[in-house]
């Protein structure tokens, strides 16, 4: 089998080219549909609720244990299927072309030290305002 895109050898068994990563398994027909059993699992679980509930009214004792082993039965399959698919290995998704990196522009850091000997004094941003606290505010009455 040949991949559709590049032309490239693949396995019957590959769902993504190696070569160029195009998804090789379209024509495919999945045999399990998440979606479908899904829902059955619901169904199951809301009907078996129902049938519990409506055997309680009509005081029918074998016919609630029916409704709540269907409801338990509903619930296995989500949470079996919740296992099998943390069990089942991941599809990688194909490669796309890596989309353009913005141009670096060069500057100095300016995490640099400064020479030996150039370093002894550098002011502050506020070096002068201390001044500004030793004269007293005049309040305006």
């Amino acid at each position: 089998m040949n991949c559709p895109n590049c032309g490239k050898d693949t396995v019957v068994d590959q769902q993504y080219c190696r070569s160029c990563g195009t998804e090789l398994t379209d024509d495919r027909v999945r045999s399990f549909d998440p979606r479908k059993w899904g829902l059955m699992a619901l169904m199951l679980i809301f009907g078996g609720m129902l049938l519990a509930m409506g055997a309680k009214m009509w005081a029918v004792k074998w016919l609630v244990f029916t409704g709540v082993a269907i409801t338990f039965g509903g619930m296995f399959c989500i949470a079996a299927y919740g296992l099998l698919l943390q069990t089942r290995p991941r599809r990688s998704k194909p490669k796309t072309a890596s989309p353009p990196q913005p141009e670096v522009l060069a500057a100095d850091t300016t995490n640099k030290l400064l020479p030996i000997g150039n370093n002894d004094f550098i002011p502050s941003v506020v070096e002068d305002t201390t001044e500004l606290l030793k004269t007293p505010v005049v309040r305006a009455e």
